[in-house]
């Protein structure tokens, strides 16, 4: 059942919920001002990013998760001993799942980012994939920064990403690639889904075939794992590279799985013989159990029977394995997926790392813009490429300041398909393609929160355009590009103001 319905006072709702909770009147007062918050800068984050998510959804998932997962709040001063431990993991705010409890910097954003860590999160990733545990860390430590965005890089009336409140660049980044591509939506059902029916890692890679991308991402999660589990990747590998070995050897390794099979088949007969033959179960039940030690014993028949049934269905498992992988294509991809496991885990320098993903998710991204036709679609893709050319690969650096990832050759494809329709939703400026693009590209080179509101005005200056861009009448910049044409190819009046979208 939802928390809200239209036109619902959130604090008020808040407020109730805080009358159960045993924090401190400041706890209460800095989750009230975090909603206040939330409820005023939501709009423009909302806009800049092109998410479909709601305010009413985020606030109830915020509230929500208050209600059932925090029973425990501690705020501790920067300058203080307690807060020694965020410190020392430079983390805003530290959250106990289990106990419900925060530990917390006394600041909105840090209680934003705690309430957002606190609540139990799954992204089913499965068993056998060796990066499990990197990936999900991953993708909480993304959806964790996702939220917190609303209140860290929005004010109420302007856009500007805080670099230093993002624990782990890379990991937002990444997440940021998944939420364009895939949707808000996508990447909030991923992270309450438990079920094994649903795989959405492999929707994932489905999108991302044909680039290196989810090779290159699993370069960067080995990369990022924690000592303890590269040890425990290591181990997997190095077993990998002997199975790798004796694959490279086809006949060999057919007839090893051949006698596999056939030492399965004859444990498989043996256990049927038993389950099908009551006296000869009991028998073998009781020679069993006079080999063990009394804590290893069968208490009952039937406990040692459901043994054998586990048994058997491995076995089963093991036989069906070996024989799918006799399959031709079956063995091409064993073998690649064996390949892929050794490779990730070749050193390569971090940065070509970060870079080259990001390169290669440029690649999937205009794959999806070469098909965009509809008029709202374009409009959204110039928002989604807007907000991601501005986002940070490390400290000093944006996606727009590295040439290699060429984000602008997709803006391009984009202002064409505006101007080119027969109803077009970008006006055109002047008849040569590449400048209109140039000029088009660089009016939208702002941080005005709806592009729906920029107006500009062109003016001719011996031999270039003036170009002043306005958020509806508020100047905003401008700029000059050389232009050698006759006037007489540029498409609009001089010294009037239009809207760039039409």
């Amino acid at each position: 059942m939802k928390l809200f319905s239209k036109d619902n006072d959130y604090n008020l709702i808040l407020e109730k919920i805080l009358d159960s909770k045993y924090f401190s009147s400041n706890s209460k007062s800095l989750l009230l001002s975090m909603v206040y918050k939330i409820e005023n800068f939501y709009t423009d984050y909302q806009k800049v990013k092109n998410i479909n998510k709601t305010k009413e959804e985020f606030l109830e998932k915020i509230i929500d998760t208050i209600k059932k997962y925090c029973d425990n709040i501690k705020l501790v001063e920067p300058d203080s001993k307690d807060a020694k431990i965020l410190k020392d993991n430079n983390v805003l705010a530290l959250t106990n799942e289990r106990e419900r409890s925060i530990l917390s910097y006394p600041t909105e954003i840090a209680l934003l980012y705690a309430i957002s860590d606190v609540l139990p999160k799954y992204f089913y990733i499965p068993e056998n994939f060796i990066l499990k545990n990197s990936f999900q860390n991953m993708l909480v430590n993304g959806y964790n920064q996702n939220n917190v965005e609303v209140l860290s890089d929005f004010n109420g009336w302007s856009w500007d990403i805080n670099v230093k409140l993002k624990n782990n660049l890379m990991d937002n980044l990444i997440y940021q690639n998944l939420v364009i591509m895939f949707g808000i939506n996508f990447m909030d059902d991923w992270m309450e889904c438990s079920s094994i029916q649903k795989n959405p890692m492999q929707e994932v890679k489905k999108e991302f075939l044909g680039t290196k991308y989810f090779d290159i991402l699993c370069k960067y999660l080995y990369n990022n794992s924690n000592e303890k589990e590269k040890k425990r990747i290591d181990k997997i590998i190095e077993r990998k590279k002997i199975e790798y070995d004796k694959i490279s050897n086809k006949s060999e390794f057919f007839n090893e799985i051949t006698a596999k099979k056939l030492t399965y088949l004859k444990q498989l007969e043996k256990i049927d013989i038993l389950l099908n033959d009551k006296e000869k179960l009991m028998k073998k039940y009781i020679s069993v159990n006079l080999k063990l030690d009394e804590r290893k014993k069968f208490k009952t028949v039937n406990s040692y029977r459901k043994t054998l049934e586990l048994k058997r269905e491995e076995y089963l498992k093991q036989i069906n394995f070996l024989g799918n992988l006799m399959k031709p294509v079956n063995f091409i991809n064993y073998k690649k997926e064996l390949e892929d496991s050794i490779k990730f885990s070749e050193y390569q320098n971090p940065d070509e790392i970060n870079e080259n993903l990001q390169i290669e998710f440029v690649k999937a991204l205009e794959r999806v813009i070469d098909f965009i036709e509809d008029s709202e679609e374009i409009i959204d893709y110039i928002y989604k490429l807007r907000y991601y050319k501005n986002l940070y690969i490390n400290e000093n650096t944006k996606i727009s300041d590295i040439k290699s990832i060429n984000i602008d050759r997709l803006l391009k494809k984009l202002i064409l398909k505006g101007c080119n329709r027969e109803k077009p939703v970008i006006r055109k400026i002047v008849s040569n393609l590449d400048i209109n693009c140039e000029i088009i590209k660089t009016i939208l080179d702002t941080k005005i929160i709806d592009l729906q509101e920029i107006k500009f005005e062109v003016i001719v200056k011996d031999k270039n355009l003036l170009v002043k861009v306005y958020e509806e009448e508020v100047y905003e910049k401008e700029f000059e590009v050389e232009y050698e044409n006759s006037k007489k190819d540029i498409l609009i009046k001089q010294n009037k103001m239009f809207k760039l979208f039409v």
